[in-house]
C-alpha cells in the first residue's frame, strides 16, 4: 500500500479508470431511466463536465505536442534518413573543399619552388602549441637538412604579379631532425614593415586574434585599406621584401602623432600542415 501511495502514475491512471467507469454506469442507467434520471443527470453532468473538459483538453495538446516533436512513424524515418543523407553531403562539401583547397596550395607552392632558388627545403608540421591559432609550433627538419636558427618560414600566396613568398615566421630552436618556429602570430615577434608601393616604413606589435597591429614611423605616411605591407628588412631578423599581408583598417589618433594599421595575413594560421624555409638574418 505504501508503494501505491507513492506511485503517482498508478494513481492517475486508476483515477482514470474510475471516472471512466463512472460515467459509463451514469450513460447506461440514463437510457434504461431517462425520465427519472434528469435530475441526477443534469448534477452529474454539470459537476463531470468540467472534469472532461480538462482531461480533453490536456489530452489533445498532449497528442499534438508528441505529434509535433515526434512526428509520425513515416515522418521519424523520413527525418533520419534525411540526416544521414545531409551529413553525407556536408561531408562530400567538406572533402571537395580540401581538394580545391590542397590542389590550389601545392600548384602555388611549386610554383615558388620553381622560381625561387632561395628556398631551401619544404617541412612538414609535426606539432604546435596549444590554441586555434599557429603561434609556434614544430617541424620535421633540424640542424641535419641544415636548418639554422634565424631562418625564415613562409608560404607560397598569390597576388597581383603572381605566385610570391608569404611571411610565417622565423626559426628559433633546432634540433638535429627537428626545429621550433615562432610566428608572427606570436604576440612577442614583432615584425618591421614597409608599404609595397613606397619607402614608408612602421611595425607591427601586437595581435587581435588573426589580425596584425601595428602603427606607421611617419604619422603622415600615406597608408589606405588595401595595401600591401611586406617587411622592411629593419631588425635584424626578417630579410627585406617577404609579403606581410594587406591593411584592413587605419585608425589615426586623435593627437594625429600616431596612425595605427591593421593587417590580415594571407597565411591561414588556423590550417596548416606544410612550410617553406629560406636563409634569415641569424638571430641571436
Amino acid at each position: 500500500m505504501a508503494k501505491f501511495g507513492y506511485n503517482k502514475k498508478l494513481r492517475k491512471q486508476v483515477f482514470f479508470f474510475v471516472v471512466t467507469l463512472f460515467l459509463i454506469l451514469t450513460i447506461t442507467i440514463s437510457n434504461h431511466n431517462k425520465s427519472y434520471m434528469s435530475i441526477g443527470e443534469n448534477a452529474i453532468g454539470t459537476v463531470i463536465t468540467p472534469v472532461n473538459k480538462v482531461f480533453y483538453v490536456i489530452g489533445s495538446k498532449f497528442k499534438e505536442s508528441v505529434h509535433y516533436v515526434f512526428g509520425t512513424k513515416k515522418m521519424r524515418e523520413d527525418n533520419k534518413r534525411l540526416t544521414v543523407e545531409n551529413a553525407k553531403l556536408r561531408k562530400n562539401v567538406d572533402n571537395l573543399n580540401k581538394v580545391i583547397s590542397d590542389k590550389r596550395y601545392l600548384q602555388e607552392e611549386y610554383e615558388l619552388l620553381s622560381k625561387d632558388r632561395t628556398i631551401k627545403t619544404k617541412a612538414f608540421i609535426t606539432g604546435k602549441d596549444p590554441g586555434n591559432i599557429f603561434t609556434r609550433f614544430s617541424i620535421d627538419k633540424g640542424s641535419m637538412d641544415k636548418i639554422k636558427k634565424g631562418d625564415i618560414v613562409i608560404e607560397a600566396v598569390s597576388s597581383n604579379d603572381g605566385i610570391e613568398k608569404g611571411l610565417v615566421g622565423v626559426v628559433t630552436e633546432v634540433g638535429l631532425n627537428h626545429s621550433k618556429v615562432d610566428t608572427i602570430m606570436n604576440s612577442g615577434n614583432n615584425v618591421g614593415f614597409r608599404l609595397a608601393k613606397s619607402e614608408d616604413v612602421g611595425i607591427l606589435n601586437e595581435k587581435e586574434k588573426d589580425i596584425l597591429k601595428g602603427y606607421m614611423y611617419d604619422s603622415n605616411a600615406d597608408v589606405k585599406v588595401g595595401d600591401v605591407l611586406t617587411t622592411s628588412g629593419l631588425g635584424g631578423v626578417y630579410p627585406r621584401d617577404i609579403k606581410i599581408g594587406e591593411v584592413t583598417e587605419v585608425i589615426k589618433t586623435k593627437d594625429n602623432f600616431t596612425k595605427i594599421v591593421k593587417c590580415k595575413s594571407q597565411i591561414n594560421f588556423n590550417n596548416m600542415y606544410r612550410v617553406l624555409i629560406v636563409d634569415g638574418q641569424g638571430v641571436n
